[in-house]
C-alpha cells in the first residue's frame, strides 16, 4: 500500500511511451509519491503565502512537456532565502508520513537546502547507501534557497568555492565523530606523504568535536556566509548545487504564473525563458539526459528504515 494522500486515476499509473521513451509503471508509482510531496508544499507554500517556483528539470518539464521529462525521477523547487526561511519556520505543520528536512530538523543530512520526504518510502543517494547514515532517506523532492550573489565571475567563483569546502567539511566533521568516516588506505606514496606531514586532520575533528559537541561549525559558518550579499545585488542562484555559472537576474522572478504539470499546476516564473536558456542553452532540443543525483534506491512500498536495516 503507498502511503500518500494524493488521489490520482489509475490510468496514471500505466506504462506508456513518451518521446520515444518508454516510462514503466514502477516509475509512474514513483512520480505519484512525488507529485504527492509536491501537493503538500504547494498546499503549505498556498496557506502561509509563500512564493515558490519550479526548478532545474522540474521547470523544464512544466514548459515543455507538461510534466515530467520522461526520463527523469525527482522534482526540484526554489525560493528566495526568506520564503526558504518562512517554510523552514512551519516545517512542523507537514504531518506524517511527510517529513521536512534541513540540517536544523534532521542532523546529518547536511544537503544545506531542504527535502520534503515521505518517510514510508525509500529514496536512497546511491552515493551514500553504503553510508547507512540514520537520517530519513525517503523519496524526497528538493527545494532549494535562492541567495545573491556578486556580478563579478571571479568573486562569484571564489564565494561559492569557499562555501562548497565549508559543506565538505561539514560533512567530514559529522562522519568522523559519528562513525561514518571511511578509514585511509595506504596506496602510494603520496598518500603516506599526507598521512605524514598532516597528522592532526583527522585529531582536529575531535578536538572541534570536544569544543563544539553536536554543533557543526562548519555548517554554522556555511549559514553565516551564505547571506553575505543578501540584498546588495540584483543576481542570485541555488548556491547549495555549487554551480556558479547558473547565476539568475533577479528581474526573472517579478511575476509567477501556473502551469499545467501531469494533472495538476505548478508555479513557474514569469521570465522562465530566460531561466531555462542560462541553464540548458537550446533547452528546446531534445536531449536525453542524466539525473543530477546519479541514481537512486526508491521503494514506494517500504520505509527506507526498514532497507537500511535489511542492510545491516
Amino acid at each position: 500500500m503507498i502511503k500518500k494522500e494524493l488521489k490520482l486515476p489509475e490510468e496514471f499509473y500505466k506504462e506508456e511511451v513518451r518521446n520515444d521513451y518508454k516510462i514503466s509503471s514502477e516509475m509512474k508509482k514513483i512520480w505519484s509519491i512525488e507529485l504527492d510531496l509536491f501537493n503538500q508544499l504547494d498546499r503549505i507554500c498556498k496557506k502561509h503565502n509563500i512564493t515558490y517556483y519550479a526548478d532545474g528539470g522540474t521547470l523544464l518539464g512544466a514548459v515543455r512537456h507538461h510534466g515530467f521529462i520522461p526520463w527523469d525521477d525527482d522534482m526540484d523547487f526554489m525560493m528566495y532565502r526568506d520564503d526558504f526561511e518562512k517554510l523552514c519556520s512551519v516545517a512542523s505543520e507537514f504531518k506524517e508520513p511527510y517529513f521536512f528536512q534541513t540540517e536544523e530538523t534532521d542532523p546529518g543530512s547536511l544537503r544545506c537546502h531542504a527535502q520534503l520526504r515521505n518517510s514510508k518510502t525509500t529514496g536512497i543517494l546511491n552515493f551514500e547507501k553504503d553510508k547507512k547514515y540514520p537520517f530519513n532517506q525517503g523519496i524526497f523532492i528538493d527545494i532549494f534557497p535562492l541567495d545573491n550573489v556578486p556580478e563579478n565571475r571571479d568573486e562569484r567563483l571564489k564565494f561559492v568555492e569557499e562555501l562548497k569546502k565549508l559543506k565538505e567539511q561539514a560533512r567530514e566533521y559529522y562522519d568522523f565523530n559519528h562513525g561514518f568516516a571511511e578509514k585511509p588506505k595506504i596506496t602510494g606514496f603520496h598518500t603516506l606523504w599526507q598521512r605524514i606531514s598532516f597528522p592532526n586532520k583527522k585529531r582536529n575533528y575531535k578536538k572541534l568535536f570536544e569544543v563544539y559537541g553536536e554543533e557543526n561549525p562548519y555548517y554554522k559558518e556555511y549559514k553565516e556566509k551564505v547571506t553575505k550579499y543578501k540584498d546588495s545585488t540584483k543576481y542570485v542562484m541555488d548556491i547549495a548545487i555549487h554551480d556558479e555559472s547558473k547565476m539568475l537576474n533577479s528581474q526573472y522572478f517579478s511575476n509567477s504564473k501556473y502551469v499545467p504539470f501531469e494533472m495538476m499546476k505548478m508555479p513557474i516564473p514569469e521570465k522562465y525563458e530566460n531561466i531555462l536558456n542560462t541553464y540548458y542553452g537550446d533547452w528546446h532540443k531534445l536531449v536525453r539526459g542524466e539525473n543530477i543525483h546519479g541514481g537512486c534506491i526508491f521503494d514506494v512500498k517500504v520505509p527506507y528504515s526498514q532497507y537500511l536495516d535489511k542492510e545491516k
